[in-house]
């Protein structure tokens, strides 16, 4: 008897006439007692939910390790593209916001941007472009683990947009409230 398997993202079952299931109190679950729970882990399987997104390992709010260096915090936010309104499925969407630190300690907020993967060094990297005065940053964002802790990698391109020179720097990045 060929033995099917049911598959989610979270778990596989055997789904064979002889199939049962043991819980953690001694009681056998079979496949006819596992009924509801089936279709519920069955549709977790579908093509309709693989279309929900998962958290990109950017998101969240960054804090830059150099207290000195600019940007001081980055927030990078994900809009999930899971449903269809008006008869078109909607795209997953990133937007990166740059904050800066004044001379008075005060945060100014540069406006939100839209952001895109690029591929760069065998890595995908979040990239978002943003307008600080006579310059366009090119932020490049990737997210890594080091020593055990997330941090955010970024390499920013400072396009200039006048005479100045274009530059480039690189900075590290800590969720915001983790030292």
């Amino acid at each position: 008897m060929a033995t099917k398997s049911l598959v989610s993202p979270f778990i596989a079952v055997p789904m064979d006439e002889a199939a049962t299931l043991s819980t953690n109190a001694g009681a056998r679950i079979t496949r006819r007692t596992f009924g509801g729970f089936g279709a519920a882990l069955a549709l977790l399987g579908s093509q309709s939910v693989h279309a929900l997104c998962a958290g990109v390992k950017e998101e969240g709010q960054w804090r830059n390790l150099n207290n000195q260096a600019q940007p001081a915090l980055i927030y990078v936010r994900m809009n999930c593209g899971d449903q269809v309104l008006n008869g078109q499925q909607t795209s997953t969407t990133y937007k990166v916001r740059a904050w800066t630190r004044q001379s008075s300690g005060q945060y100014y907020g540069r406006p939100w941007v839209d952001a895109t993967y690029h591929s760069w060094n065998k890595r995908q990297w979040l990239v978002g472009k943003v307008s600080t005065g006579g310059y366009l940053d090119h932020m490049w964002m990737d997210a890594v683990e080091r020593n055990g802790v997330p941090h955010l990698h970024v390499i920013i391109k400072h396009e200039s947009l006048d005479s100045k020179p274009s530059a480039q720097s690189e900075h590290w990045f800590v969720r915001a409230g983790n030292s």
